[in-house]
């Protein structure tokens, strides 16, 4: 999945008034911005939905995940992290317990 959302921003990129190449092109501090920014709206979002439980808020919560993935994503392209490094962590961690391998850091 991770190899494919990156082939996809990837993609976008190649045109030149994008909003994916504005942030790449020497706007790091903007990324990291945007990246808590989204994760604050994933919070509010998160309790507006416990609250109240319907479709609307749940579908308010699905963009604003989406949104930061996205953002999540550009940050992993800027630093030119490889989805296949991504995907090896990912499975080295499936073969320990998440409270082992927080300790090993």
């Amino acid at each position: 999945m991770i190899k494919k959302i990156i082939k996809i921003i990837k993609k976008k990129i190649l045109e030149s008034k994008s909003y994916s190449i504005f942030i790449l092109k020497n706007n790091f501090d903007f990324l990291i911005k945007k990246i808590f920014e989204e994760f604050n709206e994933i919070v509010i979002s998160l309790k507006k939905y416990i609250l109240y439980k319907n479709c609307y808020n749940r579908y308010f919560l699905i963009k604003e995940i989406c949104d930061l993935l996205y953002h999540i994503i550009l940050f992993i392209i800027y630093n030119n992290f490889s989805y296949i490094e991504i995907e090896k962590e990912f499975f080295r961690r499936t073969k320990i317990s998440g409270k082992k391998e927080k300790k090993n850091r």
